[in-house]
């Protein structure tokens, strides 16, 4: 299904749901720093939903793999992203910056909250989803690619001498 726009307030009411797939070279704000991707697709589900208090949410699934670059080896690497997510559609800005972190059990998580609009930009939903799903500092989880294992600072005698030696004989004399 190629669907590019949504009306929030429609999918919600009736608990409607859409899916599709874009490749993920179509998503240039995720992909402006990254490695070359290869020919990789993305896949996502939009569930719209209303609560028994009339509060609208959409459940939004997000999978995707795109190529990162390790920071300790510089060896581009594939990062799965199975992303989902609830989002609470509210009906005016000032209703985005309500705080309810006073009022809210510690246990429950905090729900994020978008603004509810007739022409909702599902791909730029979708994008959000696998930004915010990347690492700050992606890495390998173990660098097979390195010629050499990472060195490991060594433990009691062995240890090299600290620089501030110096001033421990200084302050001696």
């Amino acid at each position: 299904m190629d669907i590019q726009y949504v009306d929030t307030y429609e999918l919600t009411r009736a608990g409607q749901e859409v899916h599709g797939q874009a490749p993920i070279d179509q998503f240039e704000r995720l992909i402006e720093d990254l490695p070359e991707q290869a020919d990789t697709m993305v896949s996502w589900t939009v569930k719209g939903e209303m609560d028994s208090f009339g509060q609208r949410f959409l459940r939004v699934h997000v999978k995707a793999a795109p190529m990162l670059e390790c920071q300790r080896c510089m060896k581009p690497f594939e990062w799965p992203v199975d992303s989902h997510n609830r989002l609470e559609v509210v009906n005016s800005e000032a209703a985005l910056n309500v705080d309810d972190a006073a009022d809210a059990d510690p246990d429950d998580a905090i729900i994020e909250r978008i603004l509810g609009s007739q022409r909702l930009d599902v791909l730029a939903l979708v994008e959000d989803e696998i930004i915010l799903s990347l690492p700050y500092v992606p890495k390998h989880d173990v660098c097979t690619l390195l010629s050499e294992p990472l060195e490991e600072e060594p433990d009691g005698d062995l240890a090299r001498p600290s620089p501030f030696a110096v001033l421990g004989q200084l302050k001696k004399d």
